[in-house]
């Protein structure tokens, strides 16, 4: 019984540390979204994004039945990371609040689209649905990895085709 329980700890710590990997230059988290923009890959910008006057860590999310990537901008605060997803016709935040990760709408700051465009995009039911994704501690390609998954179910259906 003692060697069962520690290799399921051994085990889950590997898992552990493998999932908690960042994702680096010429890497890629990939995946299938599981709607019907199809599989995505998540890959690290060449150009930042600008948020508030600052640059911030960004990434590309690519859908395989979409001409244009999505961009998400990370901004790390103590608590909390929060996370600007953006495309030409569309935005929206991801973030979390006392343990939950969820979507949010675009912080009067950091919009940069006017807020009619973006919100009568919205899916208002998986809007509410998103409001809370995930609770308890999650690394930070896990969170993109959910915004990925999420993120076209947001989208009303007639504008998938604007991506």
């Amino acid at each position: 019984m003692k060697t069962k329980m520690y290799f399921l700890a051994v085990f889950l710590l590997a898992m552990v540390m493998g999932v908690s990997a960042k994702i680096k230059e010429g890497q890629s988290i990939t995946g299938n979204s599981l709607t019907n923009l199809g599989k995505y890959s998540i890959v690290v910008s060449e150009t930042p994004m600008v948020l508030d006057n600052q640059a911030v860590p960004t990434y590309e999310l690519m859908y395989e039945k979409t001409a244009n990537p999505v961009r998400i901008g990370v901004i790390k605060e103590k608590r909390c990371t929060t996370y600007v997803v953006r495309s030409d016709q569309f935005e929206v935040m991801y973030a979390c609040d006392k343990g939950v990760f969820g979507v949010k709408k675009m912080d009067k700051k950091l919009r940069e689209l006017p807020a009619e465009t973006s919100d009568s995009k919205i899916n208002k039911t998986s809007f509410y649905a998103q409001r809370v994704i995930s609770q308890g501690q999650k690394s930070e390609d896990e969170l993109l990895g959910l915004i990925a998954c999420y993120f076209p179910n947001l989208v009303d259906e007639q504008y998938h085709a604007q991506f």
